[in-house]
């Protein structure tokens, strides 16, 4: 029997209907106002501008040397710990800044910033003057002035504040004391998650409207969308359906395409070659489930690569009328692809919504 060349309409009917319950809309990215322009000295002796963060991703934090509760010390190891983990953004600063610009001399400073490991060129502790530190607390919502004689307000809180000088979110820049140890360390992890993932988004580069705002489920959705074209495809020639498993296959191989084109793109691009890593992803997760997940990784990725290139051939075979070597080949190529496809989605879930993150 003839080969059909040109895809039957249901097959790009299917394309058109990706599965709407993997797509989600990525996180929100409210505005929490703007940083106040400002004019303050680092712990060198420098002045520092706001306009010499334009262009930087960075993490504001408030602590004073003296603190009376011991907070300030914590908040300031959490900053040192994120300097190390998002150390490959190269575009990401650390900007602490002294609440008690009186006592907190560039001097002391310097010290404070040398225990705890500072890289200069990307973490700045600055001070000036009180009116100054005073326009910075109420601008990050923690400050109203001093209520009692010798108080300073201060907070644990730390903020992300994109390129253009917009505060973009708060965290917690400390673990909460309720008692329950194992639920304030998952609780602490969590939020860091978050503030990881609102500086890489807001370190992504600026996409057009019709692109994907979740790669990440988009991908997903392709090769769900894979899995069921191959399905019917299969279903079709078994019942003799030449013409709808032509369309299904063909469909299914420019939806394998795209799916290649966006993964590469998104790594590359949108992630800047960042990888996302599971323990990073979820470190509450049982040790197990982490090995689990690299095994499906490992599998979905070493056989993704042999079955591109099969994949074409067996379809070449079937459109030019060489049927006997088409359907052998097809039947070691058909489980393969599935497996690919499927897995591919199962690498997503794992990575994405194994676990709450509310």
């Amino acid at each position: 029997m003839r080969s059909i060349v040109h895809p039957h309409w249901t097959g790009l009917l299917l394309l058109a209907l990706l599965p709407g319950t993997i797509l989600a809309q990525s996180e929100g990215s409210d505005l929490y106002g703007s940083v106040p322009s400002f004019t303050l000295k680092e712990r060198n002796g420098q002045e520092v501008r706001l306009e010499d963060l334009r262009g930087k991703v960075w993490i504001a934090s408030f602590v004073l040397i003296r603190c009376p509760d011991g907070k300030c010390p914590q908040v300031t190891r959490t900053v040192q710990r994120l300097q190390q983990e998002l150390a490959s953004r190269k575009d990401v600063r650390f900007v602490t800044f002294t609440v008690d610009p009186e006592r907190d001399t560039p001097e002391e400073l310097q010290t404070y910033a040398e225990a705890h490991q500072a890289d200069p060129e990307r973490w700045l502790f600055l001070t000036g003057s009180e009116e100054t530190i005073e326009e910075f607390g109420k601008a990050f919502a923690f400050r109203s002035g001093k209520e009692k004689k010798g108080e300073l307000p201060h907070t644990q809180r730390l903020y992300v504040i994109d390129r253009q000088g917009n505060i973009r979110g708060a965290y917690q820049g400390i673990r909460r004391m309720t008692g329950d140890t194992a639920l304030d360390e998952e609780w602490f992890e969590q939020d860091l998650r978050k503030l990881k993932k609102q500086v890489d988004r807001l370190l992504a580069p600026e996409l057009p409207a019709w692109m994907p705002s979740d790669f990440p489920a988009f991908n997903a959705s392709l090769n769900a969308l894979a899995s069921v074209l191959l399905l019917l495809g299969y279903i079709a020639i078994r019942l003799r359906l030449v013409r709808l498993h032509i369309s299904c296959m063909v469909t299914t191989i420019f939806v394998s395409a795209l799916f290649l084109a966006s993964y590469l793109f998104y790594h590359i691009v949108v992630k800047q070659g960042q990888p996302t890593r599971f323990s990073e992803q979820w470190p509450q997760a049982p040790e197990w489930v982490g090995y689990l997940y690299l095994a499906i990784l490992g599998s979905h990725t070493l056989l993704a690569i042999p079955v591109t290139p099969l994949a074409l051939y067996v379809a070449y075979l079937g459109l030019r009328d060489r049927l006997q070597k088409h359907v052998w080949l097809a039947r070691w190529v058909f489980p393969v692809w599935l497996y690919v496809s499927v897995t591919g989605v199962v690498v997503y879930w794992m990575l994405y919504r194994l676990y709450p993150t509310a």
